[in-house]
């Protein structure tokens, strides 16, 4: 087992949150701090992994994404705690945002149900004291006096046990379920993640009003390269330069346009039964001709290789 480490405090969440974890695997949010959170429904392959992490705060606070590291693992391996790696400043105030508010709520409502005609201040020290009557004690600690009902102690028989055996098998059937239940929302919630980044964003009303306005210009014609050996000199012996070797005739012919347009001598021809369509410059008459057009691609991010050329 792995042992936990925490430098923050850590919060649960009064909703489910699913969490995604690589894109490819969901689980469900148990707590979450400024140092890192825990899941449910996942155990680790092996300790120190590594996740990429992304989940929804509640009542739409936003999206939180970050690089987590698994610290620790429970014994039955249903909960994984994680440390945040990388936590970007947006998304940590954003966490630290939630978590203040979160506490901020719980405790008004903490503080509003102590405040009942059985609470009362007191700065004394614990003080138990039983009535006469032995049916119920004060306790007095810190700051708060609570009335509670004393209740006898009763002795645990077989319908008790027979009763904690069936909420633990009800226990394992609600944690299937729950499972079962975030696979299927987890997929159906990344999927319309994915849409939603698929689809572009929409241009400004300005930009739209004068892409409407302005008049359709005509398509710019494709310059098309010479067809291959049909190049200056390449009827002659002498030496190329092969820019690279592409499956696609319609990619090399693209890529010896743009050779062109830089004023460089591309063509293209296939004569291997690899089927690869060869893009090279030249001819060149010698090794010492090609040297200028050979620093010139490397220049553009080139790697030529100089290799003999035959016309045949």
């Amino acid at each position: 087992m792995l042992h936990e480490r925490r430098q923050y405090q850590r919060l649960t969440p009064s909703t489910p949150q699913l969490v995604l974890l690589d894109e490819s695997k969901y689980s469900l949010l148990f707590d979450v701090g400024e140092g890192g959170l825990a899941i449910e429904g996942f155990a680790a392959q092996k300790p120190r992994d590594e996740f990429s992490i992304e989940f929804d705060l509640p009542e739409g606070n936003g999206c939180i994404q970050a690089k987590a590291q698994v610290v620790w693992t429970s014994d039955s391996g249903y909960r994984t705690g994680f440390r945040f790696l990388d936590l970007g400043d947006a998304h940590r105030q954003q966490l630290r945002a939630w978590i203040t508010d979160a506490q901020a709520t719980r405790m008004s409502i903490v503080e509003g149900r102590l405040d009942q005609p059985t609470f009362g201040v007191s700065g004394g020290i614990a003080d138990l004291s039983a009535t006469e009557a032995g049916e119920s004690r004060r306790i007095e600690v810190g700051t708060g006096l609570f009335t509670v009902p004393q209740q006898p102690a009763r002795a645990v028989d077989e319908d008790e046990h027979e009763s904690r055996a069936g909420l633990y098998r009800a226990g394992l059937v609600l944690a299937v379920v729950m499972c079962s239940l975030a696979f299927f929302i987890g997929y159906y919630w990344h999927a319309a993640h994915s849409r939603t980044r698929a689809l572009p964003r929409a241009a400004s009303l300005p930009a739209r009003a004068a892409a409407n306005a302005a008049p359709s210009a005509p398509p710019t014609p494709i310059p098309q390269p010479p067809p291959p050996l049909a190049g200056p000199g390449v009827s002659e012996p002498g030496f190329v330069l092969q820019v690279a070797a592409m499956a696609s005739e319609s990619n090399a012919d693209a890529l010896a346009a743009d050779l062109h347009k830089k004023n460089f001598p591309a063509f293209v021809f296939k004569r291997d039964p690899t089927r690869l369509y060869r893009v090279v410059v030249g001819p060149f008459p010698t090794r010492d001709a090609a040297a200028k057009s050979e620093g010139e691609l490397k220049a553009e991010n080139f790697k030529p290789l100089l290799k003999p050329w035959s016309p045949e």
